[in-house]
């Protein structure tokens, strides 16, 4: 598991996410995380980067079925995207 501690983090930790999402069946949530990662055109990092924290946050509130390294994982990116959006 990628260890998100910097912005420069988040992406490939958002890559490794979604691989081991799909692989525990959270295929709707891996395929909207790699959509807004890979194939939406985002204006600025902080756009892209309050897109995820809106998506992950629903997540967690609606799904209680991401558990284990996935939503440990989920937090660790929450709590950088957080950081970042904070300016600090």
């Amino acid at each position: 598991m990628i260890k998100v501690t910097t912005v420069d983090d988040i992406y490939p930790a958002v890559d490794e996410l979604v691989i081991g999402l799909r692989a525990s069946g959270q295929v709707r949530l891996a395929n909207i995380l790699h959509h807004r990662m890979h194939q939406v055109a985002w204006t600025t990092r902080s756009e892209l980067f309050t897109e995820l924290g809106n998506v992950l946050r629903h997540a967690m509130e609606a799904d209680k079925n991401i558990c284990g390294s996935e939503r440990e994982q989920v937090e660790r990116i929450m709590h950088v995207l957080n950081e970042c959006l904070n300016g600090k």
